[in-house]
């Protein structure tokens, strides 16, 4: 870190191409923040709304607010996450406010609009005493639907899943989906429609961060109780996203309760937890605080007969301040990750991401349009020993400024925003990686997006985007345009057609060797140099859902990605990793299908996910192993077949589920054989006996053995008084105990598995 200031005062005196791009966003920062007014008649008025929960004052996302006049809608929104629903351009006048939400009493009142004049409303909804009955499908009021890529994850929905933490996780929730694979239940790598892991855009509170999944890969930073929503993009995303190729998961925190005080303390085998909150200042400021750590190297053993050698936690803080014309919040995030994916290699792995940043969002009365700034830095950093090598570790440290707003033209709104980071990437090598050295850089990163949404008729929503980014290294603006598109042929929600299509840049490539999955180490590196092409990406998705009834839902999507320049390591016989690179372009292409019925007390969720993931290089710049021009193949993460079923029944106090998983076989490279290695001249082959090395075969020319698994849990929850209660989970992971390879390791000659039958007894209490 003492290299750090250094870099930074000699790219701010000397770096003429820092000065492109820090000035021009110093200068477009101000235009934007003294923009004009939005467009509007002089006599009109406009009506914000924010929406919040009389429980714990969190905000409401997806409520509805109409605006009445003689029993007619003139006007109507729904929140957005923050809770907040903008009404522009009414005419003034008297009016009737309705806010409407499922499993909320309605909220109404009477307006009056001034001509010319903001108005700003916060309003709280108290539960209703029906909101915990039967749940009907139709009935998600402003909730968001699976959409052209799109799918907005709720806490409810991460407790569906099998899990040995209260109320779920993240990860094990985005493996459930169609398109979602691992290469194995270690290594916390996330392979989605056909990216890699260093293609995903991950940003908690508008934080960027790195590497946010355990290396158990069945948890993430994020436990479901702290979650307010995700955004989970599979492709198609809009320009509000920058800087990757393959998919988006934007997750939002809950802010802590703003009116009394509540806590969980969790264990099990698996890992144990603790969360409290609680207010501040009544109904005005709030903290949050979450602690996780594992236990699976110390219950491993004696539960399943093998040592599963991980180690990992994460501490989360989220301080929440509300005033009458603006919400900020600062968020922190820390996270650990160490062990061996195969303790007979000796190989130990670790990361860790550390995150603070600060988000106001502005909407007072005095503003013509809202104003969302955000500020924050993050820290990655991963590494890879062994006790008699050298350590190996790369990290990024990034400072970013993000700045957004909405401009009303002629009723036609929108957003539009800036984002300005600077990293420092730093990796130190040692001599395992020929070619290569260690290597220093700070890069300047400005962006900026616009987005429309244009309604021309009640059953079309049509959203144009356009984003461009440039890299100090890099002069040359990206041009990005960005599409998303809604029909709804009978204007209700119950039947819609959406398509999602867009070109993506990526300015950084992270290098690792794809061919062993012993190894998740990860080389971290810009794209620095401008004979360099840059990686960029085109998605096209098309969609159709249907609800059949109050409580059957069917989702069809069919997508293709066209990725180009991706960077890829060059071959080498021998087994190491190399991080001399070329570059393929990649044809990404399949179709998903996810049916669901939801009707208490009986869910039930069916998935299947067909894809086909293709690489093609020359091969003069692929390396060894390849004959011809071009050669095409199948890289690791290229998973054909995926299907998902998921059962949950409520019976009094008893929740049971199952979750039953299929993947066909991935693609692998088999060993061709072994050799000696003596570095003639320099040693004496009589004195020196070389160094066993093992040879590769052509990459990815067979596939391994498809794996399943089935994962239990019976839950029970009582009562012990008025503001807590007890929460008891039996369950098993890999219930019928299942030989899932993961992979073959060429240097020890031993095949590794998957984690065996692993039963657990959870507890949790909860408070409130």
């Amino acid at each position: 870190m003492r290299r750090i200031p250094d870099c930074l005062n000699r790219l701010f005196l000397n770096s003429r191409a820092l000065k492109l791009t820090y000035v021009p966003f110093l200068t477009l920062a101000a235009l934007v923040i003294h923009a004009t007014p939005a467009y509007s008649a002089k006599d009109d008025a406009t009506l914000r709304v924010v929406v919040s929960s009389s429980e714990d004052g969190t905000p409401l996302p997806g409520t509805n607010v109409l605006l009445m006049k003689d029993d007619e809608i003139k006007a109507a929104g729904s929140a957005d996450s923050d809770g907040l629903v903008q009404l522009s351009g009414i005419e003034a006048g008297n009016y009737q406010l309705e806010v409407r939400f499922l499993g909320y009493e309605t909220h109404e009142e009477d307006v009056e609009l001034r001509p010319g004049q903001n108005f700003v409303r916060r309003v709280q909804l108290t539960p209703s005493v029906e909101r915990l009955e039967e749940v009907i499908v139709e009935g998600h009021e402003g909730g968001a639907h699976r959409q052209a890529g799109l799918q907005t994850v709720s806490p409810r929905d991460l407790r569906r899943i099998p899990s040995p933490t209260p109320g779920g996780d993240l990860a094990m929730y985005l493996q459930s989906l169609p398109g979602i694979a691992t290469r194995g239940d270690r290594g916390g790598e996330m392979f989605i429609r056909g990216g890699t892991p260093s293609q995903n855009i991950i940003m908690v509170d508008n934080i960027p961060v790195t590497q946010p999944f355990h290396i158990s890969s069945l948890f993430s930073a994020f436990p479901g109780s702290i979650i307010q929503d995700v955004d989970f993009y599979a492709g198609g995303f809009g320009a509000e996203y920058t800087g990757g190729v393959s998919s988006v998961i934007d997750v939002t925190l809950r802010q802590g309760n703003m009116n009394e005080f509540a806590g969980e303390a969790a264990i099990s085998p698996y890992m144990a937890s603790i969360r409290a909150e609680g207010p501040i200042e009544t109904n005005h400021r709030s903290l949050l605080v979450s602690a996780r750590s594992s236990l699976i190297n110390h219950f491993s053993e004696p539960l399943t007969g093998e040592n599963i050698p991980i180690d990992f936690y994460d501490l989360t803080l989220r301080y929440t301040s509300r005033l009458p014309n603006f919400n900020c919040g600062v968020t922190a995030m820390h996270t650990y990750d160490e062990g061996q994916i195969n303790p007979l290699r000796e190989v130990n792995l670790s990361w860790t991401n550390t995150a603070i940043g600060g988000r106001c969002l502005m909407f007072g009365a005095a503003l013509d349009q809202p104003i969302d700034i955000s500020l924050g830095y993050s820290r990655y950093n991963n590494s890879e020993w062994t006790a008699d090598q050298i350590e190996r570790s790369s990290t990024i440290d990034l400072l970013h400024f993000r700045l957004d707003r909405e401009y009303l033209a002629t009723g036609f709104p929108i957003s539009y925003g800036l984002r300005w980071d600077l990293a420092r990437y730093y990796t130190e090598l040692d001599e395992l990686f020929f070619h290569y050295e260690d290597f220093e850089a700070l890069i300047a990163n400005f962006r900026a997006f616009a987005s429309g949404r244009w309604q021309p008729t009640e059953e079309l929503t049509v959203i144009p985007g356009f984003t461009s980014q440039f890299t100090t290294g890099k002069f040359a603006p990206t041009l990005e345009p960005r599409l998303r598109l809604s029909y709804r042929p009978d204007g209700t929600d119950r039947r819609e057609f959406s398509l999602a299509a867009g070109r993506y840049y990526q300015m950084v490539e992270g290098l690792s060797d794809e061919r062993d999955a012993g190894t998740v180490f990860t080389v971290w590196k810009p794209m620095d140099t401008i004979s360099d092409p840059e990686p960029w990406a085109w998605h096209g998705i098309l969609g159709y859902r249907r609800q059949l009834g109050h409580y059957f839902e069917t989702t069809v999507e069919g997508f293709v990605k066209d990725h180009r320049n991706i960077p890829v390591s060059q071959w080498t016989p021998e087994a190491r990793m190399e991080l001399e690179t070329t570059f393929a372009n990649g044809l990404i292409y399949g179709a998903d299908l996810r049916l669901e019925y939801d009707r208490r007390p009986l869910l039930l969720l069916l998935g299947y996910d067909w894809s086909k993931v293709t690489y093609e290089a020359a091969t003069d710049d692929l390396g060894a192993w390849v004959d011809g021009e071009v050669f095409s193949y199948n890289p690791a993460h290229d998973l054909r077949h995926q299907v998902n079923f998921l059962a949950a029944l409520d019976i009094g106090d008893f929740t049971t589920s199952l979750r039953w998983e299929f993947n066909s076989g991935q693609p692998y490279t088999r060993i061709r054989g072994n050799d000696v290695l003596i570095p003639t001249p320099d040693e004496d082959p009589s004195e020196f006996p070389g160094t066993a090395l093992t040879i590769y075969d052509k990459p990815y020319g067979a596939r391994l053995p498809s794996t399943h698994r089935l994962d239990v849990s019976v839950e029970h929850t009582v009562d012990f008084s008025q503001r807590g209660s007890l929460q008891t989970q039996v369950g098993v992971i890999n219930s019928y105990n299942r030989n899932n390879i993961f992979y073959y390791d060429s240097s020890t000659f031993q095949r590794m598995d998957q984690t065996p039958l692993f039963p657990y007894v959870s507890l949790s209490a909860t408070f409130n």
